[in-house]
């Protein structure tokens, strides 16, 4: 049985298991985007799972921190979100971005 999940009910199933502090708004909204995006190019239907997402992503408030929590050690946000690009999915949005843990 399935059903289909809207943005809201997305970034509020986030709340009703206790992980709204987890991501932003902003980035709860850039992840149910592109996990809509991923189920329409793959055919595949994905299931909504808030705590498996929460171990899977993580949000940095810029794409330098985020490579710096990995070892990246310039301090050049441009080839900090390249070093990213070639070791883990990033989903970018206005006021920061989110990334597949690796």
């Amino acid at each position: 049985m399935k059903t289909t999940v809207s943005e809201y009910q997305f970034v509020d199933s986030f709340r009703l298991c206790g992980r709204e502090s987890q991501f932003s708004v902003p980035a709860r909204r850039a992840l149910f985007e592109y996990l809509e995006d991923c189920e329409d190019s793959c055919g595949v239907e994905l299931e909504l799972d808030p705590v498996g997402i929460c171990c899977e992503w993580a949000e940095y408030p810029s794409a330098l921190e985020a490579a710096k929590a990995y070892g990246f050690e310039s301090e050049d946000n441009d080839q900090a979100e390249m070093w990213l690009g070639r070791k883990t999915t990033v989903v970018q949005f206005d006021g920061g971005l989110v990334i597949q843990l690796f």
